[in-house]
């Protein structure tokens, strides 16, 4: 699947339907797929005590992908789900167009982790928005009596929800990077994937199921490496590396990693034979993911490979395998239906396994 929206593919068990040549038709639609954070986040709502949940399931850091490239990519929402279910995304900047912040370290001014479509404005305090909050109830109890429609219960809904998190504290609290002990954020790295990663972490220590850390930046400063191969070895792998352990140390240390499922992984893979450019294109023929946590069996390879890491020759995993193992370690059925947008049911995914065997 060695187009520029292979995004789609790894993020919801389906294959992309539109073509994207040379970089385009790559953003988001209405009809995608939903992404696996959404339904469980559509999912979640449909308990009877989700109304009391201060923070959503579905977390996205530390930018909605491809917002550092002037895109907004597919596979990271929920589609034809609708709206609703959208991650809770955050919205952190480069200073110029020539910047990247996961190759430097991150001043704790860039790092607010702020959901900018729930700030509150700087004229608008807590008091005066639940001074608002009280005067549209009002207004509300009379529309109700007026109305009493499915549509409206459900603005209702999606109202009451985005008041909830404007003003929850433990919200507030979970965003603020700087409770965390300096040590531990120089464990880290202060870059951004360093300190994303940390975020994530607080995440889900504050109740959030799906959290997603992207490393999203323009080719030549990320692993879509079609020129820049060198960097691997100079900031991509340490960077990586520095983080990835750390989260797991820190999962382990806490008793957060036997229930949690850690996946590291591309959308694909890059070419085993480097270009005249020294770097690598697209290559979805065979490329890695690393699990760990949630009782997957320790030091064990899945899988071989060619000798030259092109093609898999033994137990080959295909996305829909992974989307289903990580439905199946979040206690969520991977043969569940789907209702689509006119009421069909349809396979939440539509082929693969669990990979079950992983776990012991």
């Amino acid at each position: 699947h060695n187009d520029h929206n292979a995004c789609h593919y790894i993020q919801t068990g389906h294959k992309w339907t539109r073509t994207a040549a040379n970089g385009s038709d790559v953003n988001a639609q209405p009809t995608d797929w939903p992404s696996m954070g959404s339904v469980v986040e559509y999912l979640s709502r449909q308990q009877p005590d989700s109304h009391l949940r201060e923070l959503p399931d579905y977390i996205y850091l530390p930018n909605r992908l491809g917002a550092l490239q002037g895109y907004d990519r597919t596979g990271q929402y929920a589609g034809w789900l609708g709206s609703a279910y959208n991650a809770l995304a955050t919205n952190i900047r480069k200073r110029d167009t020539s910047d990247n912040p996961y190759f430097r370290p991150c001043d704790d001014k860039e790092l607010d982790f702020r959901v900018q479509s729930l700030s509150p404005t700087e004229d608008l305090s807590l008091d005066r928005l639940d001074q608002r909050r009280n005067l549209l109830s009002q207004f509300d109890t009379v529309r109700r009596q007026l109305d009493q429609s499915d549509a409206y219960a459900n603005y209702d809904r999606i109202q009451q929800r985005a008041l909830s998190l404007v003003t929850s504290e433990k919200m507030r609290e979970a965003f603020d990077i700087q409770r965390e002990k300096d040590s531990t954020r120089d464990r880290y790295g202060r870059h951004l994937f360093g300190q994303s990663t940390l975020m994530g972490r607080r995440m889900v220590e504050a109740g959030a199921r799906f959290v997603t850390v992207a490393w999203d930046a323009p080719d030549g400063y990320s692993w879509d490496s079609h020129r820049s191969a060198h960097h691997l070895e100079q900031h991509l792998l340490p960077g990586f590396d520095q983080a990835f352990s750390a989260l797991i140390e820190d999962l382990e240390q806490t008793g957060l990693l036997d229930e949690t499922l850690v996946v590291a992984v591309g959308e694909m893979g890059r070419t085993p034979k480097g270009t005249d450019a020294w770097g690598r294109g697209h290559w979805s023929h065979c490329f890695p993911c690393v699990l760990a946590g949630a009782g997957v069996k320790t030091g064990m390879v899945y899988g071989t490979s060619d000798r030259e890491a092109g093609y898999p020759i033994e137990n080959a995993v295909s996305p829909e395998d992974l989307a289903k193992t990580i439905y199946w370690a979040l206690g969520i059925d991977p043969d569940l239906m789907l209702q689509d947008r006119l009421g069909r049911p349809v396979p939440m995914i539509e082929s693969g396994r669990p990979l079950t065997n992983l776990f012991g």
